[in-house]
């Protein structure tokens, strides 16, 4: 049997789209084994003594219940020394792109003095970056995002450069500390890709169904919270790389106390944020951090087994709907439509389709194979108010996976792949979908 196909692939079989599949799962029984317990003195300057795990197990500042992980700070006895007792906790892991999702029952409360934040940062702060995705001070009730890089780097419009970061302020009610808590939490996500980083916020109720699939697709969940797209005035993955995961509880410090008498609230007390936090421990028990899930997935590596459901071109090939391929692609793309031209081998058996994205341009290898019954394709990839919270000296103030499309094209990123002679093309429409199996 000789034939060739031009295939126009659209929707889920969207070849040059990043599928992202789990790359470190924080489940409960596991959680406190995949971070470190930060010891050192606060690099932000904050009234908190940082515990150790052994410290903080005796202290009972952490426990383990029905699938969630809760920890907080000391909310019995008056401070004193280096501060109140927390915890602060470093990922073992580091990661450069990805899609982090944290599912959040609840977080620390808009207490005065209380500054928590979940965030990441990586190495030689800060040309490594920062990436400040829930954080804010005092009584506030909704989420500040921040950026933080070393020179040369304007996101949003704003000099991201060292402590004050560019930082983006949406209005997103119940997005932040008790606001968050009293509406059951809710789902913070991250897409960290060469091009942009993006931050969704979704209250409880209102969460995408994907997110808690294995390949969730951020394709499907609209307009992000926040936006810092890259481009030339940044070159996102020179100024953001190897970050770590962190999450802290601090009190006052470069932050919180520096902007004390501007709440309300606070300044009301009296006292200063030191005196407040050293003396009112009670105040502090809704100073506490439940998390349901987090889980950091990546874009689909080498030797990654997909499946591809192709019903209008097994008929023409004399075999089963569901038909394998091996794809060698050097580089993911978020581009919707390509186009595939098949051909076939001395054989005649296999076929070899070169792919090339719709506006965007390159080739990709794709080797169907004729069989009697549906069998697994093998795919392979080829060769503007707040300081941030590092350890630094003092300063002052691949594919799509099971989804479903809606018609619409999103941005694409240039990719270059292995380019594949064709012979005499046919046209034929193709809506196929894509199924992630197995990562190596």
């Amino acid at each position: 049997m000789r034939f060739s196909s031009l295939l126009l692939i659209t929707g889920i079989a969207q070849l040059g789209l990043a599928t992202y599949i789990i790359k470190d799962d924080y489940s409960a029984n596991n959680f406190f084994n995949m971070f470190t317990f930060d010891t050192y003195d606060d690099p932000t300057h904050g009234y908190v003594n940082y515990v150790d795990q052994a410290a903080a197990d005796s202290l009972d500042l952490y426990n383990l219940s029905n699938g969630q992980v809760t920890w907080g700070v000391d909310h019995t006895n008056i401070a004193s020394g280096r501060g109140r007792n927390s915890i602060r906790l470093t990922s073992k892991a580091q990661y450069t792109h990805g899609l982090v999702i944290l599912d959040v029952a609840h977080m620390p409360g808009s207490i005065c003095g209380v500054w928590p934040a979940f965030w990441m940062t990586g190495p030689n702060w800060p040309n490594s970056g920062e990436i400040d995705i829930l954080e804010n001070v005092n009584t506030a009730s909704q989420n500040q995002m921040t950026m933080h890089t070393g020179p040369g780097c304007t996101l949003a419009r704003s000099n991201c450069e060292g402590g004050l970061g560019c930082a983006i302020k949406p209005q997103s009610p119940n997005s932040y500390g008790t606001a968050l808590n009293n509406a059951g939490g809710g789902v913070y996500a991250m897409e960290w890709t060469a091009l942009a980083i993006n931050i969704w916020f979704f209250p409880r109720g209102n969460i995408p169904a994907d997110i808690s699939s294995p390949n969730p697709n951020p394709r499907n969940w609209g307009p992000a919270t926040a936006s810092f797209a890259g481009g030339e005035q940044c070159d996102i993955d020179r100024h953001f790389r190897n970050n770590h995961i962190v999450f802290d509880t601090t009190f006052c410090g470069d932050w919180a106390g520096a902007v004390w008498g501007q709440d309300g609230t606070c300044a009301a007390t009296g006292m200063s944020c030191v005196d407040f936090v050293r003396e009112r421990p009670g105040v502090f028990a809704e100073a506490f951090w439940t998390v349901n899930s987090l889980k950091v997935f990546q874009d689909m590596p080498t030797g990654s087994l997909v499946k591809i459901n192709i019903p209008q071109l097994a008929p023409t090939m004399g075999a089963a709907a569901t038909t394998e391929g091996v794809k060698n692609i050097e580089a993911p793309s978020s581009a919707i439509e390509q186009t595939a031209t098949l051909t076939p081998s001395a054989t005649d058996k296999q076929y070899t389709a070169t792919t090339t994205t719709v506006g965007v341009g390159g080739a990709e290898n794709v080797n169907f194979y004729e069989t009697p019954s549906p069998v697994t394709a093998t795919a392979s990839t080829a060769g503007p108010d707040r300081p941030s919270r590092v350890h630094r000296p003092h300063r002052h103030h691949h594919k799509n996976v099971h989804t479903e499309h809606d018609g619409t094209d999103d941005e694409s990123t240039v990719m270059r792949r292995n380019g594949v002679k064709d012979s005499t093309k046919v046209s034929r429409h193709l809506h196929g979908h894509v199924h992630h199996l197995h990562h190596s």
